[in-house]
């Protein structure tokens, strides 16, 4: 007989968490946790045990290495706060939580790993002067004074990201290679298959990347350039291929009225051409979607990511 389904709404409603847009939070046994999890577009559950980890951060990280398998982890790690995991994505995802949380959570109260009642930024006992926070989302209590230390430190990695000089010529640079790379891979695709333009796609996301790792900062000038350049990079490398498969002639203006004249006779040299070129546009565009979405991310003000809950 089949297991009755478990969701995340289940999952809250048997713990006493909190629902939020994209997971839930609350206490399980004696420790703040919180899961974020999308089922949509791409497909992620992060799972986050608060504590203090300094001094026992190696030894919290043998034993997740351990029993990475068992606990079925794609990929886990150790932060000031505690420890995050993310689960393998199966269809009874939330049945897997608990388990990975029943483990985990006997394995910190084993060792002596503090729990809600202690701030896990400084591991001692929280008082009056506690304050409720969210750090990246993830809400837990810590002291006050921890807080503002936290805070301040976000307010300085904020201000120097803002200070770092804008090596616009070289992002531009990364930014180009990454539409070489989207050229001759619609190239091949093309001469192959007649059908390439899904290399637009790899164009404006590649290229958002090497803008970034190539020393740009991530700016509104970033999203555009990529976007263009890819386009630019993309329509002359079409060109390019609607000329090498053209028959010889004496001109180039020949071979442009004979591309054309398929283009009037030719139903099936027609309708790939509209969809190479519609697609193209369109693949280079939800590309420079992702890019906005990178940069409204990077764009987030300092209190959305440490502050009072």
């Amino acid at each position: 007989m089949a297991k009755e389904r478990y969701t995340m709404r289940d999952f809250a409603r048997r713990h006493n968490f909190q629902l939020e847009k994209h997971g839930c939070s609350g206490s399980y046994g004696g420790y703040r946790v919180h899961i974020r999890y999308r089922l949509l577009g791409n497909p992620s559950c992060l799972l986050t045990v608060v504590t203090h980890t300094a001094g026992k951060n190696k030894e919290l990280e043998k034993y997740l290495e351990r029993h990475k398998k068992e606990l079925k982890l794609s990929a886990y790690g150790v932060v000031g706060i505690g420890l995050m995991v993310c689960p393998q994505l199966y269809s009874d995802v939330f049945r897997k939580i608990e388990e990975i949380l029943d483990k985990i959570v006997g394995y910190l109260q084993k060792n002596g790993f503090p729990n809600e009642d202690r701030c896990p930024y400084c591991g001692k006992e929280l008082g009056a002067d506690r304050t409720e926070m969210l750090e990246s989302g993830i809400p837990f209590a810590a002291h006050e004074a921890c807080f503002e230390r936290a805070f301040t430190a976000a307010r300085r990695k904020e201000a120097a990201e803002s200070a770092r000089s804008d090596r616009r010529l070289c992002g531009m640079l990364g930014a180009v290679l990454a539409g070489v790379t989207a050229a001759a891979a619609f190239a091949i695709m093309f001469l192959w298959w007649g059908f390439g333009a899904i290399a637009a796609l790899i164009g404006s996301m590649f290229g958002g990347w090497l803008y970034g790792k190539f020393g740009g900062k991530n700016t509104p000038f970033r999203i555009a350039f990529v976007f263009f350049s890819t386009l630019v990079l993309l329509l002359a490398t079409y060109a390019v291929c609607l000329y090498l498969q053209a028959p010889v002639a004496d001109s180039v203006g020949e071979v442009v009225a004979g591309i054309a004249g398929r283009l009037r006779t030719d139903v099936g040299f027609r309708v790939l051409f509209i969809l190479n070129l519609v697609i193209l546009v369109a693949l280079d565009g939800v590309g420079t979607i992702y890019n906005f979405f990178s940069y409204r991310r990077d764009r987030a003000r300092v209190y959305s990511l440490v502050r009072r809950a």
